[in-house]
């Protein structure tokens, strides 16, 4: 029996986070609710990219502040078994990676309350600048974007592929719950999925199990691990190569 070391790539809002902070917080700078609500609607169908439903977003933004952008923040709560979560990884040897289609300023802001500030974390960066009326207008940068894929603003994929070793029995594991987690999951191993990433794996028959809470992910690691039922799923490495191998 081959020995494999887990890699773990897991969202942020709504999944560490129990709301999307950016629909949330953010959104409480958004004053037309019925536009903000389409753009929305338009990315989950796959209507419009990442790309430019973040901007689109960000275009909606009026009035911020960040002080009281802040303490919107500062009231988001993370998964209660998140820090356990943590630490099960840690105890196991496995790498975890922060990936998010969110902005770092406010990721940032709750790792580092949470004492977490040293996470691997891979997601877009938010910029901003101030117009000549003083008001605050906000932008985002891609440093994590796909060169050909002009669809997602931070590939999920790429983090997942090129920080997982095929050759070295190691195997990925996706946790997420939107729309933003549905590219990656095609080329993950093992897809922990609630919400529209859930119902988008069952549509298009990727193997996947729902979980309400990062415990439920750890009962289900063990029952893998006591079956011997860890392996690389041979669809997504075979995904996985041809991206290697431009195809």
């Amino acid at each position: 029996m081959k020995y494999y070391i887990l890699k773990i790539f897991c969202d942020f809002d709504g999944t560490v986070t129990k709301n999307d902070v950016w629909v949330n917080s953010l959104g409480k700078f958004i004053k037309d609710k019925e536009k903000f609500q389409q753009v929305c609607y338009e990315f989950d169908n796959a209507f419009i990219s990442a790309r430019e439903c973040i901007k689109r977003e960000l275009g909606l933004v009026g009035d911020f502040n960040f002080d009281k952008f802040n303490r919107e923040v500062d009231k988001e709560e993370i998964d209660i078994y998140f820090h356990k979560f943590l630490s099960y990884c840690n105890e196991n040897n496995y790498d975890i990676f922060l990936i998010s289609e969110g902005l770092d300023y406010y990721i940032n802001r709750i790792l580092k309350r949470e004492g977490l500030e040293h996470l691997k974390l891979f997601c877009n960066e938010m910029t901003y600048y101030t117009d000549e009326n003083g008001k605050i207008i906000l932008s985002c940068e891609f440093p994590y974007s796909d060169e050909v894929c002009s669809y997602c603003g931070m590939s999920k994929r790429n983090i997942l592929i090129t920080n997982t070793n095929d050759y070295e029995n190691e195997i990925s594991v996706l946790i997420g719950d939107g729309t933003s987690d549905f590219c990656a999951a095609s080329y993950a191993d093992i897809v922990f999925a609630k919400g529209k990433l859930a119902s988008y794996c069952w549509k298009n028959n990727i193997t996947y199990f729902e979980y309400k809470n990062f415990n439920d992910i750890i009962n289900k690691i063990e029952k893998l691990k006591a079956g011997r039922q860890l392996k690389q799923r041979q669809t997504a490495r075979g995904l996985r190569r041809d991206v290697f191998l431009g195809g």
